[in-house]
């Protein structure tokens, strides 16, 4: 009778019925399920990884979700952004995405920001949040989120997706790794057929599962997770390969900024650039730039930058086009992009390890 009470203080009747089934687990029951109505989700991302992730959280009984995006719904994106159709091709993704969420769980709390995360908002973003969803294909994005979630103390549940294959993690979680602890773990493990830029529809939509899954332990409080860990799955060998990922504590390398929400913006190896900032370098002719386009053949002849040379990854990857770069880029300021994370990451590798500098475009889409 005294659960009875208590029940009907923090789930009513039509809760009750609409999470029936997943009440009656023993890994859930009233206790669980209030967890999940206390707790506050935010998506960085509300594309292929999000669509389904959102889906599923958001029946579950998620109390709070947070939906952080800039970018209007376009026809290429329904493939595998499943939570969208054609009838909201133009309209912005958040807000398609609330209406929608809204459809299956009207109790759910559903906050849209229409903008990109920097690190001059990313502090008042995710603070007010439990667990952060990187559901973001951004390289910079992605560092952002991984040092104002350890800085703030939040879960940040990773995904991401490439072609036939994905990966999941579970970061700053009871003091395990991090983002930045995942790279060589990459590096040794992983190998990125990188002459393609697709992805095939369901990949996101399985890793997005796969997420929402891991954030629905962590509330209800079932111990086994990812943390420590990265799932690797691979549709074409029909495989997944659970790599161990360590902890190294590393210390987080953070200038003090003003003016950004009192946080400390983050540096790393690779020197990211906005595609204004290229214009502007262009324009003013204040640096000899030397504009490389890592994408395939293909993707190349369809549109690039102006003055852009193409060098795809897999050609970059060579010894001696390597030492012909080198030459060719003397007391020039080498600028490489790609239109996918993964492809922008491997590049930026090849020529960190050859100890050739360079910078990264970000946010950038063709």
């Amino acid at each position: 009778m005294n659960h009875n009470n208590e029940y009907k203080k923090e789930l009513n009747l039509n809760e009750y019925q609409l999470f029936a089934r997943q009440l009656i687990l023993p890994q859930i029951q009233i206790e669980g399920q209030k967890r999940l109505k206390k707790s506050k989700i935010l998506f960085i991302g509300a594309g292929g990884l999000a669509s389904t992730a959102l889906l599923y959280l958001g029946a579950s009984g998620i109390g709070q979700i947070g939906l952080v995006d800039s970018d209007i719904i376009e026809i290429s994106n329904l493939h595998r952004q499943v939570i969208y159709n054609t009838f909201m091709l133009g309209k912005f993704k958040v807000s398609s995405a609330k209406n929608q969420l809204q459809q299956i769980n009207p109790e759910c709390n559903i906050q849209t920001y229409k903008l990109r995360l920097t690190e001059l908002n990313s502090y008042k973003i995710i603070q007010p949040y439990d667990i952060v969803m990187d559901c973001t294909d951004n390289f910079k994005i992605r560092y952002i989120i991984s040092d104002t979630c350890r800085i703030l103390h939040k879960i940040h549940v990773y995904g991401a997706i490439f072609e036939f294959e994905g990966q999941i993690s579970v970061f700053n979680y009871k003091g395990g790794p991090n983002y930045k602890d995942m790279s060589p773990v990459l590096k040794s493990n992983i190998v990125y057929r990188c002459d393609t830029g697709g992805v095939l529809g369901v990949i996101p939509g399985l890793i997005g599962i796969l997420q929402a899954t891991e954030t629905l332990k962590i509330i209800t409080g079932i111990k086994v997770s990812l943390s420590g860990y990265l799932l690797a799955y691979n549709a074409i060998k029909i495989s997944f390969k659970n790599l161990s990922i360590k902890n190294s504590n590393h210390y987080l390398n953070l200038k003090f900024m003003k003016n950004s929400n009192n946080i400390s913006t983050y540096h790393t190896k690779t020197n990211f650039i906005s595609i204004n900032e290229l214009q502007k370098i262009q324009t003013n002719n204040t640096e000899k730039v030397y504009l490389i386009d890592v994408r395939n053949a293909i993707e190349y002849q369809i549109k690039h930058l102006h003055t852009a040379i193409n060098i795809p990854l897999k050609k970059l990857k060579k010894i001696n086009n390597i030492q012909k770069l080198r030459k060719a880029t003397a007391g020039k300021k080498l600028i490489i992009y790609c239109n996918n994370q993964i492809r922008s990451q491997a590049a930026s590798s090849i020529l960190i390890k050859a100890d050739i500098r360079h910078s990264l475009i970000f946010n950038f889409f063709l």
